[in-house]
């Protein structure tokens, strides 16, 4: 269904899992790197774009323009804000919510993943926490805050970058999706709960998105 799928994460040691299988050949363009391969006559792109939505906004831009992708699948880690959900759950976004975004003229913007396809990973894809993903430039890093965020907006999880990437992607027609790991659950510090636990969720987000990027693939039109 798809010819050109683009991977992004936002740093390299959520990528480096994904790249560590597979005959990958690097590109170089404005001093990034972008890792290619082909299967079955269809072309993989992966790249990591740095913290936070300008950077993945622009680098969403940069795949769309330079090679053309047709599916855009951001994957990496998450904090949960469910209650319900335990390290290393894997969560869906049923749709991103820029919860930051602040204006008197506008609500904060809220934007759909493609129902479509989140159907099919959902059926062809057992575990899967689906619901909506609240991202924003900072940490969701008290009790609080995270309360809050699941009590407003029913969000599952917290991220940084997933909002800008499936904005910019539906911005140009192009479907997104957003898979990540929960590493932490909302414990006194943060920082020491993540490193407890990314060295082993992100190897399995990994291979969950590059399982989930290959059934796309290999989808057929209606």
């Amino acid at each position: 269904m798809f010819s050109h799928l683009a991977l992004i994460t936002a740093l390299r040691h959520e990528l480096q899992p994904l790249l560590a299988s597979g005959n990958w050949r690097q590109e170089k363009i404005a001093g990034r790197s972008f890792y290619c391969r082909s299967f079955a006559g269809k072309e993989v792109i992966a790249t990591t774009s740095g913290l936070g939505k300008v950077m993945a906004a622009a680098t969403t831009q940069m795949l769309i323009d330079r090679f053309e992708v047709d599916l855009v699948f951001n994957f990496g880690s998450c904090g949960a804000l469910d209650p319900e959900l335990v390290v290393g759950d894997l969560v869906l976004a049923s749709q991103v919510i820029e919860y930051d975004f602040t204006s008197e003229h506008k609500a904060v913007p809220t934007t759909d993943c493609d129902a479509s396809l989140l159907s099919e990973l959902s059926r062809c894809f057992s575990g899967l926490k689906i619901g909506p993903l609240a991202s924003a430039d900072r940490n969701a890093d008290t009790v609080e805050i995270r309360e809050g965020l699941f009590a407003q907006y029913q969000a599952v999880a917290a991220d940084w970058e997933g909002a800008s990437i499936v904005r910019v992607a539906r911005r140009m027609g192009i479907p997104a999706l957003v898979l990540r790991g929960v590493t932490d659950i909302g414990g006194d510090d943060l920082v020491t709960e993540y490193e407890s636990n990314y060295q082993m969720v992100l190897p399995q987000v990994a291979k969950a998105a590059e399982k989930m990027t290959t059934f796309l693939a290999e989808m057929k039109k209606g």
